[in-house]
C-alpha cells in the first residue's frame, strides 16, 4: 500500500490568500459574525481543515504550478480527479468520499458566492458507488470478558513471581482501558487526555469520568459512572500497576506510557492487537461505540434511545443511522411476538381438519 501520498500542506505553508480566507471563514469566536463557520464545532472545522490542506498539499507534489493562480482557480474538475486518483492508492472510496465533502463544504464557507455543487455531486456519486467494509458483529460482553481476563492474568503473574513487571503493567493497563471504554464509550481522543483528579475522579465507592465539552465532538460534556467492579480494578491499577511506567508520577494522564502518557494513535494499535489475539477480530476503540449500542437494542430495545446520550450524540438519527444494527427489526419482532403470544392466549382454538376437504 502506497504510503503518505496524501499528505496535507501544514496551515502555517498556505498561500497567505488561503490563509486569510480560512480566518474569514472560520477563524474567530464572535457568534455574532456572519462567517460560514462561525457556528461549527472545532472538530467539523478540524475536519474541514485537513482535507483542504491535503489538497493544497496534492498540487504543492503534483501541479505547483497552481499555487501562483488565486485560490478559487485551483478547484478544477481536471485537478479534483487527479487528486481522486491519488487518494485511490491508499483511501477507500467511503473515505474519499467524506474527504471530497469536507473540501466542498471548506470551498462553500471560503467562497460563498461561487457554485460548488459540481464538486458535492462528485462526492456523492463516489459514496453511492462505494462498498462499506463488512464488520463482524462484536457485542459488548465478549469484550469485556476478554478485558477483564487480561487484567486477572496480570495480577495472578505479578502474584506468582512476586513483583509486578513492566509487561504485567501494560497488560493491566491495556486490560483496564478496554474495559472502561465498554463502560464508557467516549472517542479516543478524549479517551486519551483523561486525567487523574481533573476527568477521572473517585465519588464514594465508584469511580466516574467526567469529559468537558472541549473534549467531545459535539462540545457537550459528558460523564460516565463506573461499575464497582470497574472501580476497584481501578484502585487496583493506581495502587499496584500504575507506578511501574517510568516516570509515571511526572504527569496526572491516566494511561502513562514511557515517561508522558499515551497517545490516541497508540491507545488504538494496542486496542487492535489485543482484540485480533483475544477475540479473533481486530476491532478499533471506535468499534465500542457500536457494539454497546448494539447490546442495548437487544437487551433492551425499548429503551434504545438511551443510547444516544451513552454516545454524545445531539439526535437519536445519528446514533441509529451509524452505531445501532439491526435495533428496528429487533424491535418489531419483539412487538410480533408480543401480539402473536396475546392472540394466541385469547383467540379460541383452531378447529383441527380430520379429513381432506370435499
Amino acid at each position: 500500500m502506497a504510503k503518505r501520498v496524501n499528505r496535507g500542506l501544514p496551515f502555517k505553508d498556505w498561500p497567505p490568500e488561503d490563509q486569510s480566507l480560512w480566518g474569514n471563514a472560520f477563524g474567530g469566536d464572535d457568534v455574532f459574525h456572519k462567517r460560514q463557520g462561525a457556528r461549527l464545532s472545532k472538530t467539523s472545522i478540524y475536519g474541514r481543515k485537513a482535507s483542504y490542506g491535503k489538497y493544497l498539499g496534492f498540487i504543492k507534489k503534483a501541479q505547483p504550478e497552481l499555487l501562483r493562480l488565486s485560490s478559487a482557480a485551483r478547484i478544477k474538475p481536471d485537478v479534483l480527479k487527479a487528486y481522486v486518483d491519488c487518494l485511490r492508492q491508499n483511501c477507500r472510496e467511503t473515505t474519499i468520499a467524506i474527504d471530497l465533502e469536507r473540501l466542498f463544504f471548506a470551498l462553500r464557507a471560503m467562497f460563498p458566492t461561487t457554485d460548488w455543487s459540481w464538486l458535492y455531486s462528485i462526492a456523492r456519486r463516489i459514496a453511492a458507488g462505494a462498498r462499506p467494509i463488512r464488520h463482524p458483529q462484536i457485542l459488548s460482553p465478549d469484550v469485556y470478558r476478554l478485558a477483564i481476563d487480561l487484567m486477572e492474568r496480570a495480577s495472578f503473574e505479578g502474584e506468582r513471581i512476586g513483583k509486578v513487571t513492566f509487561k504485567c503493567a501494560v497488560d493491566f493497563r491495556d486490560g483496564l482501558q478496554i474495559a472502561t471504554l465498554t463502560e464508557a464509550p467516549m472517542r479516543r481522543g478524549a479517551f486519551s487526555r483523561l486525567q487523574i483528579g481533573a476527568h477521572a475522579v473517585r465519588i464514594g465507592d465508584r469511580w466516574w469520568l467526567f469529559v468537558p465539552g472541549d473534549l467531545t465532538k459535539t462540545d457537550t460534556p459528558q460523564d460516565y459512572e463506573l461499575s464497582e467492579r470497574l472501580s476497584r480494578y481501578i484502585d487496583i491499577y493506581l495502587e499496584r500497576f500504575r507506578i511501574v511506567f517510568p516516570r509515571a508520577d511526572s504527569h496526572d494522564g491516566l494511561w502513562p506510557y514511557i515517561g508522558r502518557p499515551m497517545t490516541d494513535k497508540m491507545i488504538w494499535r494496542h486496542f487492535k492487537k489485543r482484540t485480533l489475539v483475544g477475540l479473533g477480530v481486530a476491532i478499533g476503540p471506535h468499534r465500542l461505540r457500536s457494539a454497546d449500542a448494539t447490546f442495548l437494542s437487544i437487551a433492551d430495545p425499548e429503551n434504545i434511545r438511551a443510547a444516544r446520550d451513552l454516545l454524545g450524540h445531539k439526535s437519536f438519527s445519528m446514533t441509529e443511522k451509524h452505531y445501532i444494527h439491526g435495533a428496528q427489526s429487533r424491535l418489531a419482532g419483539r412487538e410480533l411476538a408480543r401480539l402473536l403470544a396475546a392472540h394466541g392466549r385469547c383467540a379460541s382454538p383452531c378447529p383441527v381438519p380430520t379429513g381432506p376437504p370435499d
